[in-house]
């Protein structure tokens, strides 16, 4: 009778059966339903936007791995997944060569320059959003006109609040038409449906892909601190409300300050980063030249997330922090 063998081997010994394919993929499904309402209103402009962000990130991720030498590993999905996300923040009649070109920045000063996924200290996204703003602010901000020629205006419901303030968007922009997506408002691919993106956002928290507490702090700072000013003067600044459904809150809150490499880990550290992006947000929105202040306040704030982890509490009784 053969001895069983004694096997040594180091952590983790029992798998979660989690993988970065399978975050990816989740992170994919949960955007399927924003794409979706992105072509309802815009027509297939949309999907061929998110289809050449996808297609060229995977092609830009195989090269750039070829070029590093580093291990071809184009099916984990991640440069897919990171295409999708870029192409939520543009416009649906972006052209395609914009496309390629962020997601050549987003794969290489994003992820390739620090040592290939999960080593990156800033989110690509973010950084290829950026500069594809300060490089062609004519396409990130060239708004497509929706399929309904009863369009209230041409511009987005934000660059509506900057240009003309608070007292115009009651009767402009309703709620209903902000959570649920209009032919009667325009505005980037990944912001025209919040009812669309807060289903894949909860998707994503039902499948524990991500924690709840970064999107529900990024909310209540960004409500709490728009409440302030709007119970001040409601003749100037927009309501919560408003502030909430318009632009790229919701989609920050679920799908860009929840990334898994530049977010904090610890549940302190998640809940004061995502309140002080939300209190941004609003900041960067009312006082800065941006119409649209979500996606800097995470941009900026991620470079403290470090800073975010080293805030534990102390254990009872002790000198040392858990």
């Amino acid at each position: 009778m053969k001895t069983p063998e004694f096997v040594v081997s180091t952590l983790p010994h029992v798998h979660s059966g989690n993988s970065v394919r399978r975050m990816m993929l989740h992170l994919i499904i949960a955007l399927v339903p924003a794409v979706a309402a992105a072509t309802l209103v815009f027509g297939p402009a949309a999907l061929r936007v998110a289809a050449v962000a996808m297609v060229s990130a995977v092609f830009w991720d195989a090269v750039l791995q070829k070029l590093f030498n580093r291990r071809l590993a184009i099916d984990d999905l991640s440069a897919a997944a990171g295409g999708l996300i870029l192409a939520m923040l543009l416009p649906a009649y972006m052209p395609w060569w914009v496309v390629a070109l962020g997601t050549l920045v987003m794969l290489l000063l994003g992820k390739h320059v620090y040592g290939g996924l999960g080593c990156n200290p800033f989110n690509g996204v973010l950084i290829a959003y950026v500069a594809l703003l300060l490089s062609y602010p004519e396409h990130v901000n060239n708004w497509p006109v929706p399929t309904s020629d009863l369009m209230m205006t041409q511009n987005s419901p934000l660059m509506e609040l900057k240009e003309n303030g608070a007292a115009y968007l009651a009767d402009t922009f309703p709620w209903q038409h902000l959570f649920l997506g209009s032919t009667l408002i325009t505005g980037a691919i990944g912001e025209i449906s919040k009812v669309a993106v807060l289903a894949g956002g909860l998707f994503l928290i039902l499948r524990r892909q991500i924690s709840w507490t970064i999107p529900v702090s990024y909310l209540a700072g960004l409500s709490g601190f728009a409440s302030i000013f709007w119970l001040l003067d409601p003749d100037t600044y927009a309501s919560p409300l408003f502030h909430l459904l318009a632009g790229g809150s919701l989609l920050t809150a679920f799908f860009i300050a929840t990334d898994w490499t530049t977010s904090p880990v610890t549940r302190c550290g998640m809940a004061l980063f995502g309140l002080t992006c939300g209190v941004l947000t609003v900041a960067i929105r009312m006082w800065s030249q941006w119409p649209e202040g979500a996606y800097f306040s995470v941009f900026m704030l991620s470079m403290l997330t470090p800073a975010f982890d080293k805030i534990r509490p102390r254990v009872f009784g002790s000198n040392f922090k858990q």
